[in-house]
């Protein structure tokens, strides 16, 4: 649903920079759980006794 509606932006409508910012919208959302995750992860793995 979000590609197709991405697809239309870049292509269909030839609405770069809207696209843009939504394409960068998507990628901060799927890499700041990442990053937290990391973190949470690696603080657990050295409180570890």
């Amino acid at each position: 649903m979000i590609g197709r509606q991405l697809w239309s932006e870049f292509f269909s409508n030839r609405d770069w920079p809207l696209a843009s910012a939504v394409a960068i919208l998507l990628l901060i959302i799927l890499v700041v759980p990442i990053v937290i995750y990391r973190d949470v992860e690696a603080r657990r793995v050295e409180a570890r006794p």
